[in-house]
């Protein structure tokens, strides 16, 4: 619950205006005065809540993690603060392209937290939820201070320098609609989980949540492209990028994320012997998983033109109507497939959010040729909601019809593999 508070309130008091940093960065001179317009309408924001948060202290505090103890709202308060000069500081790092600097303050926290659990387990005296809790919080600290020691010029210069009030205005204009967007979003990602709770039980919640975790290597590769990609489509555009170049990116990943689905769809056989009897259905909610990552990383760039064109508000209308189509689906196949029901359901709702996305962005800057994705993109979603809601008398026929679909998509994107070459000499 901490964890999900402190994801929201950074996100509603961002104002989105850490998106709104990324996309004037390459088009601005001084970037202090951008960074702390930025950083000060949230800030200020921040403490009127937190301050308003102490007037109703008990009743904050049992909402959120079920104790009155106001220890707790505390350290709560502060890990508002901290995730929220978080999400600034690295999207500072991010568009000064420290790849290192990004990749030390995202493991460091992590490995210090695993380092407590493992502790813990040895150590009955830190088996404490007050000490659990404040370990997460340091945890979260430690990544904000190594972000700021990298950061320490930049900080320095951004804290001498002034606000431009006259470039709030189209900054919020860009990055508000990102906060409804962001929640939204959270809601179309995380809804079949609380509706699979509600509908059905806590094993088959269970179950779901393990086949997502193995299909969270997909999510990884998701969130490594998004982090390279946004800073490097902005330092284009502004020094007028080749739409081409954007083509055969997309190109790429659509190959990518088509022909892995396909092949974790050939061998997704293997999961139930190394896996407890009750978790075979695995082997077939596993690739519906996929899509949610891999669809969403095509969309990145597909559907990049809403954010080049500054067009941000039609996204949360994008991401609420997929929502309710998730919504709506997965009251209708939970009760019926279960885990099964809420994996086809999220993965009908993200391949109609990747649609949208790509369509709005298309009108809004340029349009690619594009029969050739959404016949294997039908495909591979028509072949994911098959497998999904499969069983064990199939799954021979599915193993040939995934090794026909991995065929098919090498040859109807072989002209894209010469340009593969982009990413073995470096895309960015």
């Amino acid at each position: 619950m901490l964890q999900v508070a402190c994801s929201l309130v950074a996100v509603m008091f961002s104002l989105g205006l850490d998106q709104s940093y990324v996309r004037e960065f390459n088009e601005v001179d001084d970037k202090s005065v951008l960074a702390k317009s930025c950083i000060i309408p949230g800030l200020c924001l921040l403490l009127v809540f937190s301050l308003i948060t102490t007037f109703y202290s008990d009743s904050v505090s049992e909402l959120l993690l079920g104790t009155s103890d106001t220890f707790f709202l505390s350290v709560a308060i502060f890990s508002f603060f901290t995730l929220f000069f978080e999400r600034f500081f690295s999207v500072f790092i991010r568009m000064q392209e420290w790849a290192l600097a990004y990749s030390v303050t995202k493991i460091l926290p992590k490995a210090f937290f695993l380092s407590f659990v493992i502790s813990a387990f040895f150590y009955k005296e830190f088996q404490q939820f007050n000490t659990l809790i404040l370990m997460q919080a340091f945890s979260w600290l430690i990544a904000v201070t190594v972000m700021a020691i990298y950061l320490r010029k930049n900080l320095k210069s951004t804290l001498m320098s002034s606000i431009d009030v006259g470039k709030l205005k189209p900054l919020l204009y860009f990055g508000l609609p990102l906060v409804i967007n962001g929640i939204a979003f959270w809601g179309l990602t995380y809804i079949d989980r609380l509706m699979l709770a509600h509908y059905s039980s806590f094993a088959d919640v269970g179950l779901y949540a393990l086949a997502a975790g193995f299909a969270g290597i997909a999510m990884l590769f998701q969130q490594i492209f998004a982090t390279v990609w946004h800073p490097t489509i902005y330092r284009w555009v502004a020094e007028g990028v080749n739409v081409e170049r954007v083509n055969a990116i997309s190109n790429i990943l659509q190959l990518f994320a088509f022909l892995l689905i396909a092949i974790v769809g050939c061998f997704s056989w293997v999961l139930p012997y190394f896996l407890p009897a009750e978790y075979f259905a695995i082997e077939f909610i596993i690739i519906a998983c996929l899509i949610q990552p891999l669809f969403i990383m095509i969309s990145e760039v597909s559907g990049v033109g809403i954010s080049v064109a500054r067009s941000t508000k039609f996204l949360p209308a994008i991401t609420i109507i997929s929502l309710v189509c998730n919504v709506l689906l997965n009251m209708l196949l939970i009760p019926i497939f279960g885990a099964a029901g809420a994996a086809v359901s999220t993965a009908i709702s993200i391949g109609l959010y990747l649609l949208l996305k790509t369509e709005l962005s298309m009108r809004l800057w340029h349009a690619f040729p594009r029969a050739r994705f959404y016949l294997c993109g039908s495909i591979v979603l028509i072949g994911c909601v098959s497998h999904g809601l499969a069983n064990a008398e199939t799954a021979k026929f599915f193993i040939f019809a995934w090794v026909c679909l991995a065929v098919f998509v090498v040859w109807i994107y072989r002209d894209i593999l010469p340009q593969l070459k982009v990413i073995k000499n470096g895309a960015f």
